[in-house]
């Protein structure tokens, strides 16, 4: 005799690479059927052009041009956003759609950690209001399951620190600079052409994917309620072929674009980055497009100098984020545990965490200088940080090749003769990122200076 199976409607906003691939599993892979107890059924999906969709011909009754008609539907119990966006603006219209899911008693999955991002109080507002569930697994890491890991596995532990890498075209390209010596442009170009990086990766490179991914671990873990803009945020934009060769000749390391939050007392410290990591460590070897999500926690490894537990798996593509979307989706279908009410406070029920301001964050850094080649700079410079109260670390210089000028002159769009120009590395003992800004805009004013100063921090052992 066959189990009876739950069955379970879906209304589905996107049609997209995510959304196309939701379809996949529902109306090919799996047949319906998840997990054996559940039986999945998509009773309408939105999209801006229907026509031509992979499905639409075999079940066009299903498609609208109308978003209204999934989020309205009476059938549909749990609404599944994702959308995808363009432009910025955008994201208003996915706020009011997922607020209307909720007003109309529907459970919403979604895959866009901007909209959460940008609105999420407002939402999370809408889910105590409408006593509704949320749920955004897909949202950081793709297929990686961090965000119920830390809501439900480490619910009793007291979290230190979450970093690593979640974006993974960043971490794609700067895979292709370190290990086979591409300039920026080259490795971007690739990453296009392999469906990592948008034709403008600029939400990527520039870190404000990053960013919004980080504001949802640093929700869940700390309980912080952040914005976008609030954090410190690089970009991997102005990161040369150069800088690999001294982190691998000089520093025995690697470039990573991580972020990080990190406890320090009763705040929290927090940064979107490119980071000097050595070759020794775990984050050094996660290559190409993959993500990797680093969590420590005081109560399970009080000796762990770095980190207690990773999670590492594909980050992107519509496979994975459709795992993390129908993860979700089963785990509200069989009632497990209990959306979060209100604002997202997870783990503390103590003192709340507050964010370190970035002026007062502390480091070891990086600093990557381009100067004319005449006598008495190092020394100016040395001067100049001791001033601010920075100590150096180390000197580091390279001979470097006719071509190697060449491609740094043209990346930084320096118009003096590439042979009379003397690219050098600094590395700076611990300091607050004020002292360095203050530091580093004195220098930059000097006129042997050719080029901006390109910083960030060095790894250091959480």
């Amino acid at each position: 005799m066959s189990e009876k199976r739950k069955k379970v409607a879906i209304g589905l906003l996107g049609s997209g690479t995510v959304g196309e691939a939701v379809q996949d599993f529902i109306f090919d892979g799996l047949k319906g059927k998840i997990g054996g107890d559940l039986q999945l059924e998509i009773v309408k999906v939105y999209t801006r052009r229907p026509k031509g969709k992979k499905w639409q011909r075999s079940r066009p009754s299903l498609f609208t041009a109308n978003p209204r008609e999934v989020v309205d539907h009476p059938k549909a119990e749990i609404i599944v956003e994702a959308l995808g966006f363009q432009q910025e603006r955008q994201l208003d219209g996915f706020k009011d759609l997922i607020i209307r899911a909720l007003k109309n008693g529907k459970a919403v999955v979604t895959a866009d950690k901007a909209v959460l991002a940008k609105y999420g109080k407002e939402i999370w507002e809408a889910v105590a209001k409408y006593r509704g569930e949320l749920r955004f697994e897909a949202c950081v890491a793709g297929g990686v399951p961090i965000i119920r890991s830390l809501r439900e596995s480490f619910a009793a532990e007291e979290p230190e620190a979450i970093y690593g890498i979640v974006n993974g075209t960043c971490n794609y390209i700067l895979s292709e600079m370190g290990r086979n010596g591409k300039s920026y442009e080259a490795a971007l170009r690739e990453a296009q052409q392999r469906g990592y990086a948008e034709a403008n990766p600029s939400a990527d490179t520039g870190g404000r994917d990053a960013e919004a991914k980080l504001i949802l671990l640093a929700a869940v873990a700390f309980g912080l309620h952040l914005k976008p803009g609030q954090l410190w945020r690089n970009g991997i934009e102005e990161i040369h072929a150069l800088d690999f060769l001294y982190a691998a000749q000089k520093g025995r390391s690697t470039i990573k674009q991580l972020v990080m939050a990190r406890r320090e007392n009763r705040s929290v410290e927090t940064y979107i980055s490119p980071v000097l990591v050595p070759e020794g460590h775990v984050l050094a070897a996660i290559d190409g497009a993959t993500n990797a999500v680093f969590f420590k926690g005081k109560r399970s490894g009080e000796a762990a100098r770095d980190w207690n537990y990773l999670f590492a798996g594909p980050g992107a593509g519509g496979g994975p984020t459709a795992v993390a979307i129908l993860g979700d989706v089963c785990e509200l279908a069989r009632g497990r545990g209990g959306a979060p009410r209100g604002p997202l406070n997870l783990f503390r029920s103590g003192s709340p965490a507050v964010l370190a301001k970035t002026e007062r964050i502390r480091g070891s850094f990086y600093v990557r200088l381009v100067v004319k080649d005449r006598a008495g700079i190092v020394g100016d410079i040395c001067q100049t940080l001791g001033k601010a109260g920075i100590n150096v670390s180390e000197i580091w210089q390279l001979d470097h090749s006719r071509e190697e000028r060449e491609a740094l002159a043209l990346s930084c769009r320096i118009k003096e003769n590439p042979q009379t120009i003397l690219p050098f590395v600094i590395t700076l003992e611990r300091a607050a990122v004020g002292q360095v800004k203050k530091a580093l805009k004195v220098i930059e004013g000097r006129s042997y200076i050719l080029a901006k100063p390109l910083w960030f921090p060095i790894w250091r052992n959480e």
